[in-house]
């Protein structure tokens, strides 16, 4: 594994001893969070897959991987193995143990996304059929299919277990919040030939359908079989929507034409953060409130023709 052979010599070179160190005690901080009687182990499994995919999807390494390794997906697989196992094996030790398997198959689900970016788009062309000049979404699908179509799949077949299915939709969700990181060209903006306010309704209401179709049928299998989980899955639905609605806020509150991405990484963080901790959901709030303002405003620049 030439990919492994690098980091040990990248490891040896920038930590030398200190990487044992650093091993163990990230190693006693998971025993300790997946032991905590406030129960945070599951907030571990998530904030952990959410920070892996976000490196995996901005990695800087790609084209170089491409050029230089034959089997790609296999290097990365046992790259986000490896660096999973000081957080996942101490689960195995407390009430969290089913938490190793989580975190080691949704490593494998990240790295299994193709770096070939002229075979999705051979071999996903029904997909600009299927959504149309819908650029968001057709880019983003192209990039993540394989990725989202089975932690679809994963989740629907553990749909009436009882926490298992969310995560792999809490997953799938992060992918598709990840597709308004992207910016559209100018011209692909002003051909919609709509007001602001009707652009981003047109925008929202679709993209909204998408998630609820995505997220509706795997809540309501889950639902009917966990009756103690109505709340909380209503809760999770209601509040992916609220996200949803606020990250496409964002991208157009930090749109420029020159730049082709957007980062507002730290917002998604903390947006994520309320989805299990209710009371900090109150973030997610002002930045909906906030966002939608500035949007507007900075959409005047390249939609309205009377703007000064």
């Amino acid at each position: 594994m030439q990919l492994l052979h690098i980091r040990f010599y990248q490891i040896k070179r920038d930590l030398g001893f200190l990487f044992i160190i650093i091993v163990l005690g990230i190693s006693s901080i998971s025993f300790l969070a997946f032991n905590s009687e406030k129960k945070i182990g599951l907030y571990i499994v998530i904030l952990v897959l959410y920070f892996l995919y976000s490196f995996n999807n901005n990695r800087k390494d790609k084209a170089f991987i491409i050029r230089h390794f034959e089997t790609q997906n296999q290097q990365i697989i046992s790259e986000y193995q490896l660096a999973l196992l000081p957080i996942s094996i101490p689960s195995l030790f407390t009430c969290y143990w089913y938490c190793f398997f989580i975190l080691q198959s949704m490593a494998f689900v990240i790295a299994i996304s193709q770096f070939n970016i002229k075979r999705y788009q051979i071999r996903y062309l029904f997909l600009s059929k299927l959504f149309k000049s819908d650029y968001l979404i057709t880019v983003g699908l192209r990039k993540n299919f394989i990725v989202i179509c089975l932690l679809s799949l994963i989740a629907l077949l553990l749909s009436p277990l009882k926490l298992f299915p969310l995560v792999a939709l809490f997953a799938a969700n992060q992918i598709l919040f990840s597709f308004y990181l992207i910016n559209e060209s100018i011209q692909l903006l002003q051909a919609s030939n709509k007001t602001i306010h009707q652009f981003l309704s047109a925008l929202i209401r679709k993209h909204v359908i998408l998630l609820c179709i995505l997220n509706a049928p795997i809540l309501f299998i889950n639902t009917v079989f966990n009756n103690d989980m109505f709340l909380f899955n209503l809760y999770f639905l209601g509040y992916n929507v609220l996200m949803l609605i606020t990250t496409i806020y964002l991208k157009y509150e930090n749109y420029t034409p020159k730049k082709q991405a957007n980062n507002f990484h730290i917002q998604l963080g903390l947006m994520t953060i309320g989805l299990f901790i209710p009371y900090l959901s109150i973030l997610t709030a002002m930045y909906f409130f906030q966002s939608r303002k500035y949007a507007v405003k900075n959409l005047a620049h390249y939609l309205d023709d009377n703007y000064n």
